[in-house]
């Protein structure tokens, strides 16, 4: 009997998303991990299923690292298996359909047999490398302790999804069991118990190249003082900062490298200039600062000197030459003014 190939002319104009996914893994995923899924769960419906770092980094507009992390993230949680070439080049993404028969959530265990549970888990899926990796990870005495740590500052046990969520944090962005522990623990306390709000911060120090807690202890005070001076300056009350605006502050303190005096000076310059606070406006005093290499009080002083005195200059070379003479530029006249006096004496006498 021959073979028949059932195609469809049309693509796919519905894409099917596991209620597993919805209810587990994209709760606690960064929001750019899950759009990079979706759109690959999706592609995978398409006639043409070529990809390329580049190409997907341009559809989202971010960079193939920022590509390739999610990836690997999916990765660490079991939904992908990423496929190399002999030059160790990303050739292939498979989609493992068996982690949606997996259920992750917590079982009736006590907390102290998360790692165990999650030995057990890893011995069963993924390649032998991610199994050996992940067992290995979990057989750390840190990772035990870090865990247990974990599950009293949550108040729940962890399931397979946080623990690999923690392991990602640590074999992927580099962060130590110490560090984690005190990512964990500083969120808690601020009321932040999501493991995707913590997400953001542990590729914020991967970014900043934390790698001990004193160095998080002290990126957090700072940017409490750059909150708090922000807050002063632009008169914020009644209210927090929006994450857009926080994004903000992570940028001037962070990658612009400003200080607190600086950042607080470029927000008062804000309120006198335009009269109400504008962090688009202040970003944009900071970014010329930045571009011209000031960052200090000593450096803007002498650029508003400078400025200054470019712009009485430029008033001076704008001014017409007639009218800066126009008392003295006449036609001279030739008269002798003393024998104009002896004629006038002469004839007062006559």
């Amino acid at each position: 009997m021959e073979s028949i190939t059932l195609y469809n002319e049309q693509p796919a104009t519905a894409t099917s998303v596991p209620n597993i996914f919805i209810d587990e893994y994209m709760t606690q995923a960064n929001g750019e991990y899950v759009k990079i899924y979706l759109y690959l769960l999706r592609s995978i419906n398409e006639t043409d299923r070529r990809f390329s770092l580049s190409k997907i980094a341009d559809h989202f507009d971010c960079t193939e690292r920022d590509i390739l992390r999610a990836l690997k993230y999916w990765e660490k949680l079991h939904l992908f298996r990423l496929e190399y070439d002999d030059n160790h080049h990303l050739s292939g993404i498979c989609f493992l359909m068996d982690a949606w028969c997996t259920d992750p959530q917590p079982s009736d265990k006590q907390p102290t047999d998360s790692a165990n549970r999650f030995i057990r888990a890893a011995s069963g899926s993924g390649s032998s490398c991610t199994r050996d990796t992940l067992k290995q990870f979990c057989e750390k005495e840190d990772i035990r302790e870090l865990v247990f740590i974990t599950e009293q500052y949550l108040g729940r046990t962890l399931n397979q999804t946080d623990l690999s969520t923690i392991f990602f944090w640590y074999d992927e962005l580099g962060l130590s069991a110490e560090l984690i522990e005190f990512l964990i623990e500083n969120s808690v306390a601020k009321g932040h118990k999501s493991l995707h709000y913590m997400q953001k911060i542990a590729e914020d120090y991967a970014a900043r190249e934390i790698h001990t807690a004193e160095e998080a202890r002290q990126l957090a005070d700072q940017s409490s003082a750059v909150y708090y001076a922000v807050m002063k300056a632009f008169g914020i009350r009644g209210r927090n900062l929006i994450p857009s605006e926080t994004n903000y502050l992570n940028a001037w303190s962070g990658k612009m490298g400003f200080s607190t005096d600086l950042i607080a000076e470029a927000c008062s310059r804000t309120i006198e200039t335009i009269h109400e606070p504008s962090f688009g406006y202040a970003n944009s005093i900071l970014d010329k600062w930045h571009k011209q290499g000031i960052h200090s009080m000593d450096e803007v002083k002498k650029a508003d000197e400078a400025h200054q005195q470019a712009q009485r200059a430029k008033r001076a070379g704008s001014r017409p030459a007639a009218a800066s003479n126009r008392f003295i530029n006449f036609k001279q006249r030739d008269n002798n003014y003393d024998e104009i006096q002896n004629i006038l004496v002469q004839n007062s006498m006559q």
